[in-house]
């Protein structure tokens, strides 16, 4: 696998053209492999609706989210997936940012990616399984979704006791690089409504948006 590197520098807002950047964000990526410890879950759940909202039956989660009703149209089920790099990650990044600061900085930057790519790859593994239809990812803190949710969900998967993903009391997630997100499967075909639509950063996001190309 290798890194995004046009990925990396929209997270470092860097739009120079340096090749030794490039190298340093190589470099970078490798001692990334090197010492994480990447850890994934999925958990695929038939759905029912309570107040009008979705609720993944296997998990108990009830999403309060008129985005995710717009978004899962008529979704049968829902995938729910965790990923996480683990402790390590953020204990280099913390190492280097008292001794090297460009390189801590990279390093943030280079680990998120790597982790949005293990997403990726957990996220085509389960839709190759089914012939269902399936929505965009989308995670709490997105929209209004809220982002509360975030210890609920990491405490019905087991996301503590298999992958050591804590939640504190803002619900940031530790290790840092950990992530959640849900994927509707329907028999009807999805419209891939823009998570970019409803977000308030929409026009400023300098890694999601369209305008920072």
């Amino acid at each position: 696998m290798d890194i995004d590197k046009k990925t990396v520098k929209k997270y470092l807002n860097y739009k120079g053209l340096d090749s030794g950047f490039d190298n340093l964000i190589d470099d970078v990526f490798l001692e990334v492999k090197n010492i994480s410890n990447p850890k994934k879950i999925c958990v695929i759940s038939d759905v029912s609706k309570e107040n009008g909202f979705y609720k993944i039956n296997k998990l108990n989660l009830l999403l309060k989210s008129h985005d995710i009703n717009n978004l899962f149209d008529d979704c049968e089920s829902i995938a729910t997936l965790v990923v996480t790099l683990g402790l390590a990650i953020d204990k280099k990044i913390d190492f280097y940012a008292k001794v090297d600061m460009v390189r801590s900085l990279v390093m943030d930057a280079v680990a998120s990616v790597y982790a949005e790519s293990i997403l990726d790859e957990l996220e085509t593994e389960i839709t190759a399984q089914t012939n269902l239809y399936k929505t965009m990812r989308f995670s709490p803190g997105y929209g209004d979704l809220d982002i509360s949710l975030q210890k609920d969900l990491i405490e019905a998967v087991g996301g503590s006791k298999y992958l050591g993903i804590n939640v504190n009391e803002n619900y940031l997630m530790t290790p840092l690089k950990s992530i959640t997100a849900f994927i509707g499967f329907s028999s009807k075909k999805q419209l891939f409504g823009s998570i970019c639509l409803t977000c308030p950063q929409k026009g400023k996001c300098s890694v999601k948006c369209g305008k920072a190309e």
